[in-house]
């Protein structure tokens, strides 16, 4: 894949995605498979994972955590 920024190549990767939800609650998830950008550094998270990451979301808002750090590849 080509970035859509500056088209140079992507490679498979990993990245760390922040999310701040709703009543202040601060959720980071760790590991998430993404292609980077080997020119400019930006980074790209496919639909099925981005699908994965917010059922993920889900389960931390059921189970009431408020702050906290999830492992991608532990529970999607």
């Amino acid at each position: 894949m080509a970035c859509p920024l500056c088209k140079g190549n992507t490679v498979s990767g990993t990245t760390i995605l922040p999310f701040e939800m709703q009543n202040g609650k601060v959720i980071v998830v760790l590991n998430v498979p993404a292609k980077i950008c080997n020119q400019c550094g930006e980074e790209y998270v496919d639909m099925e994972v981005a699908r994965k990451v917010e059922l993920l979301l889900d389960r931390v808002e059921r189970d009431g955590l408020r702050m906290g750090f999830v492992e991608y590849g532990a529970v999607a």
